[in-house]
């Protein structure tokens, strides 16, 4: 079987690809002459997203096709989006750099960037390599007023706001389904609660000239580690966004992210620790960087247990039930000993 064959195997499902690798704009732009000589292997896949990988036949350097079926920042050019954000961040040293990019109407979006090294953050071990990526990420000089294209990132001028009423949503559609637990509702509820009474306060906290380039998802995966004294990515920009650097950092010490695939809990210490390290690397005047960070734990810890609330719904309802171990997940969210976790922590924070 020849390179093309086993590339009609792999895209069998998606036939409109293999037309796309063969275009001249894809081949020129990545020196691939213009045979289709290399091949394409499943790499991983995503909600909205699939990832192959491939070797130049002559340089033999691997890169990573990314196609694109939809947008969960409901983006009509989301490749684009990407793509524009990998842009403005190669510089910070960080990031996959980009190779290629197309869009084509009723077709999927698709991108080609550099493959990098590296395995999962393990929260135990790599969490000052983690607070100097994201110091390269969020110390990235961008200008906002020069950013005018269509792909322009998008501003998320009142975080707190935004994630309250996207919260409010999704407990909305637990209250209303036939599988509430009302002690649980009343829980999450709290927490909302308390969002709403901090809101305030916290958006005083949130300076305008702290404002910088933010992943939005921090999770484990989204990193790529080598460890001390090597090169460490960030490499899932599925939703960058301008906003306050907080935001970031509260996502990724959020009790709500780090159990979802690892089972860990961040203790007072790690996180003291994580922040110090942080505010040394940034090497900037940043005063209220414990309450900016406790806040978003907080707002993060909000969103993150309502919308378990509303998948757990969708769940039992029978729909999208794909992934036994994604619903048991969903379950020990909401329930204790992890729920009364979550109350603790956010307690301990304010």
């Amino acid at each position: 079987m020849n390179s093309w064959q086993r590339n009609i195997e792999t895209f069998a499902k998606a036939p409109e690809i293999l037309k796309r690798i063969a275009e001249p704009a894809y081949r020129e732009a990545l020196a691939l002459g213009t045979e289709v000589r290399e091949e394409y292997h499943f790499l991983a896949r995503g909600e909205y997203n699939e990832n192959y990988v491939f070797i130049h036949p002559d340089s033999g350097k691997k890169y990573v096709l990314r196609i694109n079926h939809g947008s969960q920042m409901q983006l009509e050019r989301q490749i684009s989006y990407e793509a524009h954000a990998l842009k403005l961040l190669e510089a910070s040293g960080r990031t996959p750099k980009l190779y290629y990019c197309s869009e084509k109407s009723g077709e999927p979006g698709i991108l080609v960037m550099e493959f990098l090294e590296g395995i999962a953050l393990d929260y135990a071990k790599d969490l000052k390599l983690g607070a100097e990526i994201l110091t390269d990420i969020h110390g990235l000089p961008y200008n906002r007023e020069e950013d005018r294209g269509e792909d322009r990132l998008y501003f998320a001028k009142d975080p707190l706001v935004e994630m309250l009423s996207e919260s409010a949503r999704l407990q909305r559609v637990y209250e209303l389904s036939p599988f509430i637990e009302d002690s649980v509702y009343s829980r999450l509820h709290a927490l909302w609660k308390k969002g709403v009474e901090e809101k305030e306060r916290g958006e005083k906290l949130l300076r305008q000239e702290e404002f910088c380039i933010i992943n939005t998802e921090l999770n484990s995966g989204n990193f790529l580690m080598n460890g001390e004294g090597k090169k460490n990515y960030l490499v899932d920009w599925e939703k960058p966004l301008y906003g306050h650097f907080a935001q970031d950092l509260g996502h990724f010490l959020s009790p709500t992210t780090t159990f979802w695939k690892t089972d860990y809990i961040l203790s007072e210490k790690e996180i003291k620790d994580f922040l110090e390290h942080y505010k040394k690397c940034r090497d900037i005047e940043l005063p209220a960087l414990q309450e900016q960070t406790a806040l978003f734990i907080l707002y993060n810890c909000i969103r993150g247990l309502s919308w378990c609330a509303m998948a757990y719904t969708e769940y039992k309802k029978g729909r999208d039930l794909q992934n036994e171990d994604t619903f048991q997940k969903i379950k020990a969210y909401l329930q204790d000993p992890f729920l009364t976790k979550v109350e603790e922590c956010c307690k301990k924070l304010f």
